[in-house]
């Protein structure tokens, strides 16, 4: 008797026991489905591609006793980008390119004389606007977070650094007179970034960028000086500020 309710048991238990089983079976053929799009993300650790950009820059000083902006200037870009994936919704954003930024310095008091690349002297305290141009290889490197991607589209924000060399760098003064002044810019810079936008997936890997960024830069841009109300001469530290739209194309 005993034998035949351990036989019973055994059995029950069994039937019982073939649904989970089954379930469980289902459960993991339905989480290797889902994790194909993200075995995807993974083989697909590095994309790159180029973009084109243009804004608005404009100049501040620290001294605003003796300086104010005169006026902004139209910026461009150009250059190639790389994202290095960290996680599905984290990578590290490298650049490398070409920006022009400017805008126009009123010096209260003018400027000390200064020279440009074929030594001619320029500026005096009677000249109160310089339009400057200035002209720079950056190297933005920041950490960009997005969203998982949502019709198409993936959003994202980013915040880094961006190291600068000089190229060259231009004067234009309220006579109209445009002189290079290369060397009376110091060589390098370094700015801080933040910025947002999309990724529209077109087909396959290949993706439109859709980017507004704000820069502002940390260092004094040239070795030009100014006269204070006593006719002493200093220096007042320029900065580059700008915001540009960046559209590109990622691979």
């Amino acid at each position: 008797m005993k034998k035949i309710i351990s036989v019973i048991v055994i059995i029950l238990l069994s039937v019982a026991l073939l649904p989970a089983q089954e379930q469980s079976q289902l459960q993991k053929q339905d989480q290797n489905t889902q994790n194909l799009p993200q075995q995807k993300q993974k083989k697909n650790k590095v994309a790159g591609g180029l973009y084109l950009k243009g804004g608005i820059s404009w100049m501040m000083s620290d001294s605003k006793a003796y300086f104010h902006n005169e006026k902004s200037k139209m910026t461009y870009g150009f250059g190639a980008i790389m994202d290095w994936r960290l996680t599905n919704n984290f990578s590290l954003n490298i650049a490398g390119g070409f920006c022009n930024l400017g805008g126009t310095a009123n010096f209260k008091n003018g400027a000390v004389p200064f020279h440009d690349i074929d030594g001619i002297a320029i500026g005096d305290s009677t000249l109160h606007n310089y339009k400057y141009s200035t002209s720079y290889i950056e190297i933005p490197v920041g950490i960009k977070g997005c969203t998982n991607e949502i019709a198409y589209f993936t959003y994202f924000l980013k915040l880094g650094v961006n190291p600068m060399v000089r190229v060259k760098s231009k004067v234009m003064l309220e006579s109209k007179e445009m002189y290079i002044a290369t060397k009376e810019f110091n060589l390098f810079n370094i700015g801080w970034y933040v910025g947002g936008g999309a990724e529209w997936t077109i087909a396959g890997n290949t993706k439109l960028l859709f980017e507004l960024v704000y820069l502002g830069t940390f260092l004094d841009l040239d070795k030009i000086k100014s006269y204070k109300d006593d006719k002493s001469e200093f220096n007042p530290g320029l900065k580059f500020n700008d915001i540009s739209v960046k559209v590109g194309v990622i691979f």
